[in-house]
């Protein structure tokens, strides 16, 4: 029965996990973490301006992208309206990507975006957490998907204000 179990895992792993990794995104062995988000978080001081990437795991929504940036504004449906946007390394023209975001679990840090992805014709939701962030400098956020038994997929994203941020500066906010 454990090597049915190691079959099966391993199966799904390279039916899921393989293909993830060649769009790009992190998969990695074992369940999702059950990681803290940011304390008292304030959304309206999180969602007032312009968010730039300053790095990220690689990801599928997101490959042949440079300079992106995010913009989060509130809606009069109570969403929250997001916006992704940044320049194709393949053909230096604009990529858009524009979507809906609601809290999650009624928390506050932690939001469920969704993104409509037109090259696969569906809406991807993603689960994004403010892990971090003091709202004018930084922001780190995360997401965890499950996959399969045994296996999940991560994205990480640190956020600037500006479209530099010192590394320096980030660490002192952990010390």
């Amino acid at each position: 029965m454990a090597n049915l179990c190691a079959f099966i895992s391993l199966a799904a792993f390279l039916a899921v996990g393989i293909p993830s990794l060649v769009m790009g995104q992190v998969v990695l062995p074992g369940e999702c973490p059950k990681y803290a988000t940011q304390a008292r978080f304030n959304p309206a001081q999180f969602i007032v301006s312009r968010w730039y990437e300053i790095s990220r795991y690689p990801s599928a929504f997101e490959d042949d992208t440079r300079c992106s940036v995010v913009d989060i504004k509130p809606s009069r449906q109570g969403a929250l309206k997001m916006s992704f946007k940044g320049i194709s390394t393949t053909d230096g023209g604009a990529t858009v990507a524009a979507g809906n975001a609601y809290f999650d679990y009624g928390e506050l840090s932690k939001f469920v975006v969704q993104i409509p992805v037109i090259s696969w014709n569906t809406t991807l939701p993603i689960r994004l957490w403010i892990i971090s962030t003091d709202y004018t400098n930084y922001a780190v956020a995360w997401s965890c998907n499950p996959l399969c038994t045994g296996f999940r997929q991560e994205q990480l994203w640190v956020l600037g204000k500006q479209t530099t941020l010192s590394f320096i500066s980030v660490l002192a906010k952990f010390d």
